[in-house]
């Protein structure tokens, strides 16, 4: 009877190596199956269905790549189309002349290395072989892990080694929280030619999510004291993250036996991480231990709900990420146990476990060819799910609908393979809303099973009337996106389909603060080839009508642009050329800062060019890098540097001098008027005046989550909404207040989506929120999840004039 037990104590042993051995999160929506298969550190994934109990570990999550688009250098580099780009350009192909992959000279110890732009925890490092042939090169190949430079990186710890080197053949390589800003993949002991056709580094913990919200901005708060007048508990969600504690944006408690902050949600989240900023000035060793609650209770100030995790790193102003893996409440607390202590919270960020688009963010898939399994009648179209239009009751006539059938689908054409950030459903208002649950989203290029044999990026849960549901892809890369109804009979009615690129498209009516600004390059190809042809405002990519910005072939080619003045930069635009030669710009680096030495290669990198087709335009993230000069440059290579345009998309929307305000002198209507003189008129009679008293101000009665709300007469795109506040007292009132743009009328604008959210709420603020041209007829103002009176001493909107 010995044996049975014995080799079920192994098996317990061997199930927890393989657990050890997970490190690893498969692509979005795809069930792979992890195998252990190197003592050095090297796994696979097999892409095939998943296996039998014991087979090994399945996931069905998404990773984070850290190496996607960042800056990469080889040891040498096989002639055109071989850069060390492609191997973190997002593409997998394994054919080596399709010009996706890295590939050097055949030489002694030849080296790759990627720079993760500041030092990374790594949990694994992925790397993609070649498939056509030769793949046997790149066995015994060693990851390294560290903070020495490229060249360098073979001093830099090993984290594994590559054993299996088979035609395509995609390798893990476990590094277990490995840090170090450097990761090198090198050939040791011969003289060998190194293929890469693309290296994906995986880091340990938690990023914060591609365009997740913060659920806390702005939302109701509590602490167990309060210092001071300037300590106060909603501080630490007014979104500003500044940690002197002397500016007023940092939550303080008194010295006290367990002090606790905690934050209403509003609702039940999935939380995903809980990112805290701690004080700077002084005193930052009193967050040292403090635990983070997430639950739907409030008993003994929130200490019965599940712990997510405790803050470890407490140096001045450190910023701790604190997982959660979706763990659900309404209600995060934090607290300092078994102790007395301050606790001081200069900003807290809940991360949702979801992916709400920003405000304004390119829809890819309106008006763009669509079609589904059946129609029913003549008022069910496929296109009508793309015709930029929510109405959740079908007979106003803009639902899909298919008849009652088996397993009915919908899909929509992108035109071409992009990486999906996420997909918005919008369900049916007026009936049958339920017939939406369980509906899958994929994502693919195939259109084999009409679409349904391509990846699912999620499942849509949420059916209630009129419901919009978020379905986030995190990247998953194709040109067709379906949703099916799997397995049963039903009906499949769909009021709008919106498809979000990841990333960050150019937002409509941002201003391009490069356009005619000075600029200069490292030489020109002749007269007709100036670097100022690149901010001319002309995006032909034809480099024969001159206007494009052209060099002679030589040693690391650079272009400049001078602001005139530093600007925090979202996002650069990059037109290539189309008539020739479109390759070339093909791992260009974009840096932006205030430094002009060495070409401007000491300032940091926001991103690199991955896209290089035909007239390609890239937009590359830069997430409010501030900076002086935009510099272009191709590392580590002789060739030219063609540009036909680029934009500098700057964060911020400050409203053009002399721009019309569309909601002066505009119906306006409220929840409530207090005393008969704050109607709600005032908010737009073009008066800024913030004094009550002076009878300019629109103010409700004391009320359950208030509202107002202006009729621009007819849909806009809406730029920007600014927000004279009140002076003369009660300026806190408005603090979390939300603003609203679309189509939904007056009492319902909280229905419609939201551009921002107010966070100064100082005496007489005037706060600007971007709305980046959300389209809609009616702008909102709500102070939600709390009982309030709204006071507005005006209300301005701004817009590109009418939305079409």
């Amino acid at each position: 009877m010995a044996l049975p037990w014995a080799l079920l104590l192994l098996g317990e042993v061997l199930a927890q190596d393989a657990a050890a051995q997970d490190c690893l999160i498969p692509p979005v929506g795809e069930s792979q199956t992890f195998r252990p298969s190197s003592p050095a550190g090297a796994s696979r994934w097999d892409g095939a269905s998943p296996g039998r109990p014991g087979d090994g570990l399945t996931l069905l999550t998404a990773a984070y790549n850290a190496a996607l688009g960042r800056p990469a250098s080889q040891s040498s580099v096989f002639p055109n189309i071989s850069i060390a780009a492609n191997a973190v350009d997002g593409n997998r192909d394994g054919v080596w002349q399709h010009g996706s992959c890295a590939r050097t000279l055949r030489e002694r110890e030849p080296w790759w290395s990627v720079d993760l732009g500041g030092r990374r925890a790594v949990a694994a490092v992925v790397v993609k072989n070649r498939q056509d042939c030769c793949w046997q090169r790149l066995r015994g190949a060693q990851v390294h892990i560290g903070d020495a430079p490229a060249e360098r990186g073979r001093d830099n710890p090993i984290c594994g080694v590559i054993t299996d080197a088979g035609p395509g053949s995609l390798s893990t390589v476990c590094c277990h929280g490995l840090p170090g800003r450097y990761v090198s993949v090198l050939l040791p002991g011969r003289e060998d030619a190194l293929v890469l056709c693309e290296v994906e580094v995986v880091p340990q913990g938690c990023l914060p999510l591609p365009g997740a919200p913060n659920a806390a901005l702005g939302r109701a708060v509590a602490q167990s004291s309060t210092l001071n007048a300037i300590s106060l508990a909603a501080n630490a969600v007014d979104g500003n993250a500044d940690a002197d504690w002397e500016r007023g944006s940092c939550a303080h408690t008194e010295k006290e036996l367990e002090p606790w902050w905690r934050v209403d949600l509003g609702r039940r989240h999935a939380v995903y991480a809980v990112t805290i900023t701690n004080r700077r000035d002084c005193c930052w060793e009193s967050l040292l231990g403090a635990q983070v609650h997430v639950g739907d209770s409030l008993s003994d100030r929130g200490k019965r709900n599940p712990v997510c995790g405790a803050i470890l790193d407490t140096g001045p102003g450190s910023t701790s990420t604190v997982c959660c893996n979706g763990l659900p409440g309404r209600y995060v607390s934090i607290i300092i146990p078994g102790r007395e202590d301050f606790l001081v919270l200069c900003e807290v960020e809940v991360t949702a476990q979801s992916c709400l688009p920003p405000p304004g963010a390119q829809n890819l898939a309106l008006r763009r060819p669509a079609a589904q399994s059946s129609t029913a009648g003549q008022a069910g179209s496929a296109i009508n799910a793309v015709d930029g239009n929510r109405d959740g009751n079908w007979r106003h006539g803009s639902c899909s609908q298919t008849e009652r059938e088996p397993s009915p689908w919908w899909t929509v054409d992108l035109g071409r393979r992009r990486a999906v950030a996420a997909v918005v459903v919008r369900n049916r208002l007026d009936c049958c809303w339920h017939r939406l649950k369980g509906a899958r989203v994929h994502v693919g290029d195939s259109l084999a099973g009409h679409g349904t044999d391509n990846p699912v990026c999620g499942t849509v849960t949420d059916t209630g009337p009129g419901s919009t549901s978020t379905v986030c892809c995190r990247g998953l890369r194709g040109r067709y996106v379906t949703i099916a109804v799997p397995g049963r009979e039903e009906r499949l009615s769909l009021c709008e389909v919106e498809v979000v690129e990841q990333g960050c498209a150019a937002l409509p009516g941002a201003e391009n603060v490069a356009l005619g600004r000075p600029a200069a390059q490292s030489s020109v190809l002749d007269p007709g080839s100036g670097a100022a042809n690149a901010v001319d405002g002309n995006r032909d990519g034809d480099w024969e009508r001159g206007s494009c910005a052209h060099t002679t072939e030589e040693p690391e080619p650079w272009w400049r642009v001078d602001l005139g003045r530093r600007h925090a930069i979202y996002a650069v635009v990059v037109k290539n050329r189309h008539d020739c030669c479109w390759e070339r710009l093909k791992g260009a680096e974009v840096r932006v800062g205030d430094s002009l030495i060495d070409r401007g290669r000491r300032n940091p990198v926001c991103g690199i060019i991955t896209d290089a087709g035909p007239g390609s335009l890239s937009t590359v993230c830069c997430h409010g890098l501030r900076g002086r000069y935009v510099s272009i440059l191709l590392p580590g290579r002789e060739d030219v540097l063609v540009l036909c345009e680029v934009e500098v998309i700057r964060q911020g929307c400050s409203p053009l001098p002399g721009a019309a305000n569309v909601a002066r002198e505009q119906r306006a209507t409220q929840s409530s008027t207090s005393n008969g003189s704050g109607v709600a008129s005032k908010a737009v009679d073009g008066n800024r005046d913030g004094v009550w008293r002076h009878g300019s101000c629109s103010h409700t009665r004391r009320e359950w989550e208030p509202w107002w709300s202006v009729d621009l007469g007819g849909r806009r795109a809406v730029a920007a909404v600014v927000v004279k506040n009140r002076q003369d007292c009660c300026w806190q009132r408005l603090r979390g207040a939300q603003v609203h743009v679309g189509d939904a009328p007056a009492e319902r604008g909280r229905d419609n989506p939201i551009c921002g959210v107010i966070t100064d709420a100082g005496p007489g603020s005037l706060s600007t929120i971007c709305c980046h041209g959300l389209p809609g007829r009616y702008v909102t103002v709500t102070v939600p999840g709390r009982e309030e009176q709204l006071a507005l001493c005006e209300v301005e909107v701004y817009g590109g004039g009418p939305e079409f």
